[in-house]
């Protein structure tokens, strides 16, 4: 055990043999507390504020119809700055943090409902992976946790952001860089098998259009920060994958409870609030892949308000 975890009490440790990737990691935590009500997961360049925990857990206990909830977070250089409040989708597949990069001005600072939970910091009911199960082993790292929030939306499952738990997140503190070329082709196979697996036939089809033109802003993000050779291996990787995934596609869609057109309401709104973080007067860099992205395909008209009322 390494030194620095000898002053917590009450703490077992689970050591790995060799890197197996985040998801092992989580599940291998998750199986180590079956009888708990709730798991905590938390990355290892994150640092919590005072009462984050017990903020977290009292969300979930008021609000029974919600599986995860997620705090806060903050850049870890200035915390006068977001690093996220939550995952959202774009139709197109692409997942984003909501509020990264933006100045908080208490523009978040009211609980709200989103899409997913980044996994760096977040808190689930055990109930939940007894009900779709754990994370995909399959994908390593990155997007596990997105993959996640798909199946569980897919079941009626909700994610709840809460903004009185905080956290300071460094982000890529193993990789240094979020654009490092091993990220990106994580990333592009892993966005892939999640959309394939998860979005109804029906919504395939409707959204082939975004779906295709997200994949060539994502390659030119990759050639333009000079990881296209880790695309090019991400989907040779994916199509290496697609047979298990289409058998866990099939698992997947036959189990859902919800239909085509009720997902498919929950992406528009996820896109929507991805839009208006794009365009937030607080959003100092607004990603010029969304600004392309979004000149081809205006935001939804459903878009659930997040500034001025309570869920």
């Amino acid at each position: 055990m390494p030194e620095f975890l000898r002053s917590f009490e009450n703490l077992e440790w689970i050591p790995m043999s060799s890197n197996r990737g985040t998801a092992v990691a989580f599940n291998r935590g998750i199986a180590a507390a079956v009888g708990c009500n709730y798991v905590f997961l938390l990355n290892n360049d994150t640092e919590l504020e005072p009462q984050c925990l017990f903020h977290l857990v009292q969300a979930l206990e008021t609000k029974e119809d919600y599986s995860v909830a997620v705090p806060k977070l903050l850049r870890w250089s200035d915390s006068r700055y977001l690093d996220g409040v939550g995952d959202e989708i774009l139709l197109g597949g692409g997942a984003y943090r909501l509020g990264n990069g933006e100045l908080d001005a208490g523009q978040y600072d009211l609980q709200q409902p989103v899409f997913s939970a980044c996994a760096a910091a977040a808190l689930y009911r055990m109930s939940l992976f007894e009900d779709i199960g754990n994370f995909d082993e399959d994908f390593f790292a990155y997007r596990e946790d997105v993959d996640l929030c798909l199946r569980a939306q897919l079941h009626g499952h909700r994610c709840i952001y809460v903004p009185m738990a905080r956290v300071r997140h460094h982000g890529s503190a193993t990789m240094r860089t979020p654009a490092h070329s091993w990220i990106i082709r994580l990333s592009t196979r892993n966005q892939g098998l999640a959309v394939l697996k998860t979005y109804p036939a029906s919504t395939l089809l409707r959204l082939l259009p975004q779906l295709v033109l997200f994949q060539i802003l994502w390659l030119a993000f990759a050639a333009h920060r000079k990881a296209l050779l880790g695309y090019c291996l991400g989907v040779i990787d994916a199509l290496r994958a697609l047979p298990r995934t289409l058998i866990k596609r099939a698992n997947i869609q036959s189990r859902r409870r919800l239909n085509g057109q009720a997902f498919l309401r929950l992406l528009e709104n996820s896109e929507g609030q991805i839009w208006r973080a794009q365009t937030s007067p607080q959003n100092l860099q607004p990603s010029r892949l969304l600004g392309i992205y979004f000149r081809f395909f205006k935001p939804p008209k459903r878009v659930r308000a997040i500034y001025s009322e309570n869920p």
